[in-house]
């Protein structure tokens, strides 16, 4: 891999840097997450060790400051660039292959479409001059101490794993849309029912009416009899629906649970309720 070359790295240190900052990125996120929630969150789209949104961030800075690291301004300005247009590919992205906004910045002031904002942008810039500057350099010297054949074994071993874990990420993904889309249509069925239930209460508490004022005790008891089987009916119906919906929401799933931790602001487009649900459950809100 070190004689492929990828604009002015190999495709060796590309996929090495991507790896460690992907590690880093997820080291941070954790940290973040410990001091604003007080515990441990295994934060990222994916269940291992790794942001690969960090390392396709800085392994793209790295190669776009080559030639103006030097010029703080232009490196600022670049790193504020490329890190907001990353941040925005990727929630834009995810949201259309899953439907759902896994972060949301519509509540801060100039941001773009909820993905990205001002505050977060500058933060990333500051960040990635910091980066670009300093750790870099003690992590290109490190890597350069590995030896090549030590190297490459780690890295196809990374990769292997890597592989796997986006492939159960997906699968994660996937199971959990079909658990919210059973949810939705239960309560849609619960909902369904309780409104035929009504009608039928009122339908049969007019006629009722009229036949009470009418004195026909043969009806009076007809009614009785008719409204008590209907009410009986759709009463173990939704007894019944409200079983299998409070079993989906509780049942529990260690990936499903994760995900939901490491997003606590996930919002679904199609199944907003029946995620709230599940976040209620997760979490604990």
């Amino acid at each position: 891999m070190e004689d492929i070359i990828i604009f002015n790295l190999s495709l060796y240190n590309v996929l090495l840097y991507f790896i460690i900052y992907a590690f880093i990125g997820w080291c941070i996120e954790v940290a973040y997450a410990a001091i604003m929630t007080g515990k441990f969150v295994n934060r990222g789209f994916l269940n291992g060790p790794v942001c690969p949104i960090y390392g396709f961030g800085v392994v793209i800075l790295i190669e776009a400051t080559t030639t103006i690291k030097n010029n703080l301004a232009l490196t600022f300005i670049v790193s504020i660039i490329v890190t907001s247009c990353i941040e925005f590919a990727t929630g834009f992205i995810l949201e259309k292959l899953f439907n759902h906004r896994w972060w949301d910045y519509s509540h801060r002031v100039f941001n773009l479409k909820g993905y990205i904002c001002l505050r977060f942008s500058l933060i990333w810039g500051i960040a990635s001059v910091f980066v670009v500057k300093v750790i870099h350099t003690l992590v290109s010297n490190v890597t350069k101490l590995i030896p090549e054949l030590l190297g490459n074994i780690i890295l196809g071993s990374i990769i292997i794993l890597l592989i796997i874990d986006i492939i159960s990420a997906v699968e994660t993904v996937l199971e959990f849309n079909v658990r919210l889309k059973k949810i939705d249509e239960i309560s849609a069925k619960i909902k369904d029912s309780s409104d035929v239930l009504a009608k039928e209460i009122s339908k049969n508490t007019i006629e009722f009416k009229r036949k009470y004022d009418e004195n026909s005790i043969e009806f009076k008891r007809k009614h009785e009899d008719e409204l008590t089987s209907i009410k009986r009916k759709y009463e173990n119906e939704i007894y019944e629906l409200k079983q299998n919906y409070n079993n989906l929401v509780a049942r529990k799933n260690i990936l499903h649970r994760r995900l939901i931790k490491a997003f606590p602001n996930i919002r679904s487009n199609k199944y907003f309720e029946a995620l709230e649900q599940l976040k209620k459950n997760a979490i604990g809100r």
